[in-house]
Formats: structure tokens, sequence, C-alpha cells
């Protein structure tokens, strides 16, 4: 606890007056440093953490939160597999899928795919216009859904004929080709993935290559209630199924794209964090000025009976309130910012025309950051000013009184 002349010191070395206004300059330059710092933070975690869970919230719907591998030549189907773990608790939903990597031949070219057999209705929401595709196909076993980038890319439009097909090696060790006919049906939106992994969907039941229990991969997709239960429904799911069954999550299976994501908010936590380190420089500074404008004063303090820890104690106190100062306009400024974000988007969107998408694309982001995370943002901030202060106040501290008043 502080003493009483500590807390009245506090106070007027906050506000030094007309003696003091290069000290108070560098302050409030330090205070605005380290305000934009804990703002620019605040936003840059917050804005990390929303595409990560946007990515989160597109992986799940499609290829879900877990996915377990049906081992080749097991007894229960996936749709049995999928009807025992729907009953667990933490899942709302469960959908038995089949996959294969196979080649889409078109006039002689041969594209790679990944061709997955889905749930009727987890199809028509994946591809809304599969329903009505279906309905009016001439032959609906035959019937499939590609990416519209991908159908650009590769010339194709709805109705033509395809053949998707695999490489098959023989007993005698011989290479054949064992091609499916097939129509396009229709087009679903693939967010301009293009060529980098075209996808193929058909209904589970279909194509005659998805019925090939040895071709192809069987699975369970699992969407959970809550994704941060993903651990505890593991170890259900593994008591019940038991060791045999792989089980991998969205975060597994997006491994690299995760890591770019946590390498590139660390990369920018560390760069805007460069900026509140200047700001707590600018607050050393602005200590150690105060501590040379006060010299004789202190020298006063001391032969007055002041301890030369009281001393440091006064000026340690100082920058941090300093700082906290910073902190908590710069909190309030990022909270203002991120809740207000679309009056600003909109009052800027015409300046640059041009990026329309991407500002939808930011408004359309889960923003949002943890208690825990502010918390950790708070204490750096008050642990360096705190050591931004220290050298300053230990100087502080020890102003010999007999040095300072001789030389007056």
């Amino acid at each position: 606890m502080l003493a009483r002349h500590e807390r009245h010191l506090i106070a007027r070395y906050l506000w030094p007056g007309a003696g003091g206004r290069l000290v108070l300059l560098v302050a409030a330059i330090g205070c605005t440093g380290v305000m934009i710092g804990v703002a620019a933070l605040v936003l840059v975690i917050a804005v990390m953490n929303g595409a990560q869970t946007r990515l989160a919230d597109s992986v799940a719907p499609v290829d879900g939160h877990l996915s377990i591998t049906v081992p080749a030549g097991a007894r229960p189907t996936e749709a049995q597999v999928a009807a025992a773990i729907a009953r667990i608790a933490g899942v709302i939903r469960t959908e038995p899928i089949r996959e294969i990597t196979a080649g889409l031949s078109i006039d002689g070219r041969i594209t790679p795919i990944t061709l997955q057999g889905r749930d009727p209705r987890t199809l028509y929401r994946l591809v809304p216009t599969m329903r009505s595709a279906l309905a009016h196909s001439p032959d609906p076993a035959s019937a499939v859904a590609i990416g519209q980038t991908a159908a650009l890319q590769l010339g194709l439009f709805p109705g033509d004929r395809i053949a998707i097909g695999r490489v098959v090696l023989g007993p005698d060790r011989t290479l054949s080709l064992d091609l499916t006919p097939a129509r396009v049906a229709t087009f679903y939106l693939d967010d301009d993935k293009g060529g980098d992994r075209v996808t193929v969907y058909a209904p589970l039941d279909s194509l005659p290559i998805l019925q090939n229990d040895s071709a192809v991969t069987r699975r369970v997709a699992v969407v959970l209630a809550d994704a941060t239960q993903e651990a505890a429904v593991t170890a259900a799911i593994r008591r019940r199924l038991g060791p045999a069954y792989p089980i991998i999550s969205w975060q597994q299976a997006n491994r690299a794209l995760l890591a770019a994501l946590v390498t590139e908010k660390i990369g920018m936590t560390i760069a805007v964090g460069l900026v509140t380190l200047v700001a707590l420089f600018n607050i050393l500074s602005s200590m150690t000025l105060l501590a040379r404008a006060k010299r004789r004063e202190i020298a006063i303090l001391r032969t007055m009976g002041v301890t030369a820890r009281s001393i440091m104690r006064i000026f340690a106190t100082v920058g941090s309130i300093i700082a906290l100062i910073g902190a908590g306009i710069g909190l309030s400024l990022a909270a203002a910012l991120l809740t207000q974000r679309g009056a600003i988007v909109a009052a800027v969107r015409h300046l640059s025309p041009a990026r329309q998408a991407e500002w939808d694309v930011f408004l359309s982001l889960p923003i949002g950051i943890s208690a825990r995370e502010l918390a950790v943002i708070a204490l750096s901030v008050l642990a360096g000013a705190v050591l931004a202060s220290l050298y300053p106040a230990w100087r502080a501290g020890r102003t010999s009184p007999a040095l300072v008043l001789r030389a007056d």
C-alpha cells in the first residue's frame, strides 16, 4: 500500500506543472504510443481469431469437426457407425461419406478429382440446385455436381457427359482403366479455389464407382455442438468404437492452413508489439527526465526522512499509471472500432470501390477476442511499464541529498 505522502507526490508528478512541460510532452507521447499499440494489438488478434473461426465454420458443415475412417473389410457399414456415434453427448449430426481420388476424363483429358458420395440431405445443403437438377435429370443415377470455377476452367456446362475413372492393377500386374460414365447436373460455388482441389459431389448410392468397397474410403463426418469439446467427444467415440477406427479432427486435416494462420498471427503480434515497446521506451525517457527535473525536490524529501525505496515506489507507480492510462484508452478504442466496424466500413467503402469483396469478407468475419488474451495484453503492458520505470526509479532513489544541495 502507498503512504499518504507517496500518493500526494504521485499525483503531483503526473502533472508536473509549467516547469515540466517537456516531461509532460514525452509522457504524453509514450501514453499515446501505448494506446495505439494496444488498440492495434487487440484488433490484430481479434481479426486473426475471426479468420480461424471462419475456417472452422466453413470446414465443419462440409467435412465435420471429426472424421472417422471405417477400416476396409469392417463389418459395420459407415451408416451403422454414424448411427452409433449420433447418440454420444455433444454430437449434433453425423453423416456417412464415401470418397475416392479419381480422374475426370473430358475428351481425352484427365484431371485429378476427389469424388464424394454424400447423403442427399447434406448434398442438397452443399449444392442447393441439386434437388431440382436430379428431379429434371433423365438419368439421376449418373448425375454429379462440380464447382463453378473448376467447371469454367475445364470447359464444362450443365448436361455435359464425362467419365470418372481409376487405374486398376490386375492380378497379373497389368494396368487397366475402370471408367464410370457420369453427367454434369449442376454447379456449386467453390470459393474460387479453381484447380487447387476439384471436388465432385454425387448422391451416396448413385455411381457404381462409389459402391466398390475395395476402392473407396468409407468415413463418417461428425459435427459437434461445441468445438471446444472435441477431445472429450473423441475419447467417447474411441471407447465406443475401439482403436481400429482412425479419428482425425478438422485441425489435423487443415494443419498446414492453421499453421499459416498461427504464423501470421504471431508475426503480426510481434510487429505490433514493437510499437508498444517503443512507447514504453518513451515512458522510460519521460521518467528519466522527471527524475532529473525533480533532483532538488527529491534531495529535500530525502533530508526530511523519505526513504530511497519510497522514492523508487513513487516513480515506478507514475510510469505504470501512464502506461495503464494508454492501455485503457487503447482497449476502449479497439472496442469502439470492433463494435462499429459496419459503420466505419460503410464510411470508407467509397474510397476503394474496387475492393468491395474484401470489405464484405471483413464484415462477415466472426471477430472476437477472449478475456484471457485481453488479460495477457494488459499484464504485458503493465509489466513492461514497471520494467521501463525501474531504472529511472532506481536512479531517483539513489539521489544523494548532500551532493545535490551542495551543487545548488
